[in-house]
């Protein structure tokens, strides 16, 4: 697994400048999904967070009250609707182009959102589940157009950039077309899962792209359930409406 798994995480959950994230958002052929960020697992649990340990978990989702989407001024512009259910609240891009779930500890850095011609919008939000020492990192690439005769072109790229040689599996939920695929690998640092999915909006050519990755926080050990992470992902995915304008 390659380092820019690492690094994109405490850019936006320690919301530090230092970490310069270009999101190539060009034709197919120069990353539809542009991999380019990169993590780095320092993030630790202060002993003020083991004293706070928080109620409301749903699906492995923690809450870290350092940092709660609601009272970051960044993140909250996003927020539409707060507490849709335990744990979660309704997120819009800026192109008011896409709503989805969003945990109450997700953050979304300024550093990490990026909008492209007022027709491609890119964020990549993460949250903490600290007494299970995970940390988890969402990236979304919405795409207000899409030339119809490169679709192919787009799955096929994303699977590359997602180092996945798989077959991608097929849904039809919230009258978006899905593929998305998933699997576990382990690197110097430790296990992971990613999941990952592209999406197009079957009435008209809007798409977007959902990388979800599960991995342990700074070099703790964690156990990283494919099972587990995978419904934690899947519910995100799954929460996704393109709003056709």
């Amino acid at each position: 697994m390659k380092k820019w798994l690492r690094i994109s995480a405490l850019c936006t959950v320690l919301l530090i400048g230092g970490c310069n994230t270009a999101n190539d958002q060009q034709e197919p052929e120069e990353e539809v999904n542009g991999e380019e960020t990169e993590e780095d697992p320092s993030t630790e649990q202060t002993p003020e967070d083991d004293d706070a340990e928080q109620e409301g978990e749903d699906e492995g989702v923690e809450n870290n009250e350092d940092f709660l989407a609601v009272e970051d001024e960044f993140t909250k512009e996003f927020i539409v609707t707060t507490d849709v259910e335990p744990g979660f609240h309704q997120m819009r891009g800026k192109l008011d182009g896409f709503e989805m779930l969003i945990p109450e500890n997700g953050i979304i850095s300024d550093l990490l959102h990026d909008i492209e011609n007022d027709a491609v919008e890119t964020l990549i939000y993460t949250f903490n589940n600290h007494s299970e020492k995970k940390l988890y990192d969402v990236k979304i690439v919405y795409r207000n157009q899409y030339p119809e005769d490169l679709k192919q072109s787009y799955l096929d790229v994303f699977k590359r950039a997602n180092n996945f040689e798989g077959e991608y599996e097929y849904a039809e939920v919230n009258d978006l077309e899905m593929y998305y695929g998933s699997f576990e690998d382990e690197d110097e640092y430790g296990p992971y899962l990613k999941y990952f999915g592209y999406l197009f909006l079957i009435e008209s050519n809007q798409s977007i792209s959902f990388s979800f990755t599960a991995m342990c926080q700074g070099k703790e050990e964690c156990n990283i359930s494919l099972t587990e992470e995978a419904g934690i992902a899947e519910k995100l995915m799954y929460s996704i409406r393109l709003i056709d304008s």
